[in-house]
């Protein structure tokens, strides 16, 4: 099917990802976009640090990308009141600083918003793993209902 490994990887990790993605709630798909955050935020870093500006350049894109594209658009002002308020102000500093830091290769100010995306990635961490936690109990009862309502019909 595939001549080259290369490709056949390519095409199951993207298969992978879209599966993970269609069965994801929404705050794993947060989380996952935080990941992409720091992943872009990091290769934006080594390319500042190696001189090469092309991929310095297409990593900022990518954060700015992910932050007006993917993140800001997913607050919801209305119900999310102080909150979504506040986070809609910080993902807007973070596309200045990043912008900022493109501008004037500084490294430091990456890393600052690094320090940022880490801090909010932790958060949407712990709520990724109450929900699991909760769905996990959800299944038990339900087996356990389950069962009993088998044992009940013998």
């Amino acid at each position: 099917m595939f001549a080259n490994p290369f490709q056949a990887s390519r095409a199951y990790a993207s298969t992978a990802l879209e599966s993970m993605i269609a069965d994801a709630s929404p705050a794993r798909l947060t989380l996952m976009l935080h990941d992409g955050l720091l992943e872009a935020i990091h290769r934006a870093r080594l390319g500042m640090l190696s001189g090469d500006m092309a991929g310095k350049g297409e990593a900022v894109g990518k954060a700015l990308a992910i932050l007006g594209d993917g993140l800001a658009p997913t607050l919801d002002r209305e119900r999310g009141g102080d909150i979504a308020a506040n986070l809609g102000a910080l993902y807007e500093y973070m596309v200045a600083r990043l912008s900022l830091a493109s501008l004037r290769n500084d490294v430091e100010a990456l890393d600052a918003v690094g320090t940022l995306v880490r801090e909010l990635r932790e958060g949407w961490s712990e709520l990724c793993a109450r929900e699991s936690e909760q769905a996990s109990e959800r299944a038990l009862a339900a087996r356990a209902a389950a069962t009993g309502a088998r044992l009940g019909a013998v």
